[in-house]
């Protein structure tokens, strides 16, 4: 390796290195494969970091364990970038907690933080790293390195400094944050988790490093594992690598679709949503695989929502620790159930957003879910209000199980996925929105 490639490697981490671009494994880039994160990172020495050091001391070890992964893998920039922007949000947090004080409300001065975090963020999803330019895609730089969910938690603690409900001011409170942003373990891919809930288990972690978490741990892990493997051989090997879709995104299906035959891109979105779904089920169980082995609780942030009977209990089962996000720190703050359809809208708009700013992510995929929420409360108090009467239309319900039954769970399963699937298109179709694939995929 000669001196430039060194120099690139510390600047832009591993992945910079050129032997490393240029490795092909059966005809794959060693980057594309890399893109399929194995439920394991570098994070799990923290166990090692738990095991050796005092407790008072476990929370510096984890920093430090943090930053040199962060070094390794992503480079001097990006972690500088992150070590700036943990001061920037920190001090932002006590200037809009003194201006909160003040003005006796948290309201403007949240509001002032949303949009100084955002308007931060959304120039991210623009930008790629020159030495990976053709390697990686638009928006992979966000999402797939960390940025996404540092967003979410700079959020949390700024709703938290607003409210006075975090002491800004005591010993060790920005080291605390720090850790809270840059925990390698859960850094990248969440999931999310609340400042004080974390911040609590790092505080008394030791105690939980037993044989049997140890054990539940390692379990967790290799579960993950094996979900990842069945997405690397089921999907990638078999359909997506085979057809050009390199990427996490898989751009090419989508910029390609004028032209593919509709059943290809049928079964390709189905494939699609599927990998999804397993992909965040299998980071989930990794990182709280390795928390676990640190004795650090995780909450869990999947519950097979491949069996989610009608779109409100998909959302409860898809990516909960997000869920919870946008519950708290969107829903509740526009109005919560007194104005349940702006705080629904509210809370897709930015979760569109949050994968992409673009028109279809942050306007057709909440407008699509309001009209699902809609048609799912009227179903469900279309039958409950005939069941309360006792009519012929409860009778002819039960006697062909239209509600509450077996066949019709498993339709309600059917139609949440394929509505899911368009949702997909709406935020992951970066640059068409649909506009391409969806008229093809009903053959115009």
């Amino acid at each position: 390796m000669d001196r430039n490639g060194i120099l690139d490697s510390l600047l832009h981490g591993v992945f910079a290195l050129d032997f490393i671009q240029a490795i092909r494994i059966n005809k794959i880039p060693l980057l594309e494969l890399a893109r399929t994160p194995f439920a394991l990172n570098l994070g799990v020495l923290g166990v090692a970091v738990v095991y050796f050091c005092r407790q008072q001391d476990v929370r510096a070890g984890l920093i430090a364990l943090s930053l040199a992964c962060l070094l390794v893998m992503t480079g001097l920039i990006f972690t500088t970038l992150l070590l700036a922007a943990c001061v920037l949000v920190f001090v932002l947090a006590r200037v809009l907690q003194r201006w909160a004080l003040h003005r006796g409300g948290a309201g403007l001065p949240l509001l002032a933080g949303w949009v100084v975090v955002n308007a931060f963020y959304a120039p991210l999803f623009f930008t790629i790293l020159p030495t990976f330019e053709g390697f990686m895609t638009v928006g992979e730089l966000v999402l797939f390195w960390g940025p996404a969910f540092v967003v979410f938690r700079s959020l949390h603690y700024i709703h938290l400094a607003s409210k006075s409900r975090v002491d800004l001011y005591e010993p060790g409170a920005f080291v605390r944050f720090v850790h809270f942003i840059v925990h390698f373990p859960s850094f990248w891919f969440g999931p999310y988790q609340k400042f004080k809930q974390f911040s609590g288990e790092v505080d008394s972690c030791k105690e939980r490093q037993t044989v049997g978490n140890q054990l539940r741990g390692w379990l967790r892990i290799l579960i993950g594992v094996a979900k990842f493997l069945v997405v690397f051989h089921l999907f990638n090997l078999d359909h997506f690598y085979p057809n050009g879709y390199f990427g996490p995104f898989a751009d090419a299906l989508f910029a390609n679709a004028g032209t593919a035959d509709p059943g290809h891109l049928w079964l390709m979105l189905y494939l699609f949503m599927l990998r999804i779904m397993i992909f965040i089920s299998a980071l989930s169980d990794g990182v709280i695989g390795m928390n676990l082995l640190m004795g650090i609780r995780v909450p869990e942030n999947s519950n097979w929502p491949l069996f989610s009977r009608d779109i409100l209990e998909f959302w409860r089962r898809w990516h909960i620790q997000a869920g919870v996000f946008l519950r708290e720190e969107v829903f509740f703050p526009v109005g919560g159930l007194r104005k349940a359809r702006l705080g629904f809208f509210c809370v897709f708009a930015y979760s569109g957003f949050w994968h992409f700013p673009s028109l279809s992510a942050a306007l057709a995929f909440p407008v699509l879910q309001i009209v699902l929420i809609e048609l799912t409360t009227g179903w469900h108090a279309f039958w409950k209000r005939h069941e309360a009467r006792g009519d012929r239309i409860h009778a002819i319900g039960r006697r062909y199980r239209l509600y509450n039954s077996w066949p019709s769970a498993i339709a309600g399963m059917v139609f949440v996925f394929h509505t899911n699937v368009f949702s997909v298109v709406f935020i992951h179709d970066h640059f068409f929105g649909g506009g391409l694939i969806l008229p093809r995929m009903f053959g115009f």
